[in-house]
């Protein structure tokens, strides 16, 4: 898809914008992205590059700063990495943790911005082509019998007993076939 904007480049980011209950979509290259007024920001080091960690520092920044502070004794917590020492505050500037442990420390923070912005805690998205999956990996290794198990109990979860019962047939006639063999 092209850039609404230019009409030149591909589109790379797409942005989406909810006014007085009307849902907005612009689809945009990096370059107009970064001329756009919601995705302008000022990198470190006076570039304009469209990295992801500005544009994740502004919108949760924004969500940060519109959010009600967590009073301690008079004055404001700061919520600080145990290991590094970074705080929320410079991560929602810069847009890159200090370390791998500011994950865990700013973990109640990044999962209450995360569900406003996304409306979910997790990528439920597109995958790579030919992603194979660690749960899909273990599946592929498992009997016939074990995968139909694994179906059946999944469609008794679902309440599809009609499913079920013929997934639980199918497991009878296996086990029934496997005891011959082995006779």
């Amino acid at each position: 898809m092209l850039c609404e904007k230019c009409k030149k480049r591909q589109a790379t980011i797409y942005y989406t914008e909810i006014v007085d209950g009307k849902k907005y979509e612009k689809h945009l290259c990096e370059k107009c992205a970064l001329e756009y007024a919601d995705f302008v920001y000022e990198a470190e080091d006076g570039s304009d590059n469209a990295l992801l960690e500005g544009l994740l520092s502004s919108i949760l920044g924004s969500y940060y700063k519109s959010s009600q502070p967590v009073k301690k004794e008079g004055r404001e917590a700061v919520i600080q990495c145990e290991r590094c020492g970074m705080t929320y505050d410079a991560f929602l500037q810069g847009g890159k943790f200090g370390c791998a442990n500011c994950y865990s420390s700013f973990g109640k923070q990044l999962e209450k911005s995360f569900r406003q912005i996304h409306g979910a805690t997790s990528h439920v998205g597109k995958r790579p082509k030919g992603f194979v999956s660690q749960t899909d990996r273990i599946i592929k290794d498992l009997s016939e019998v074990d995968r139909l198990s694994i179906r059946l109990q999944d469609a008794i979860e679902k309440e599809e007993f009609e499913t079920a019962a013929a997934l639980r047939d199918q497991i009878r006639a296996l086990k029934a076939k496997e005891e011959s063999q082995n006779v």
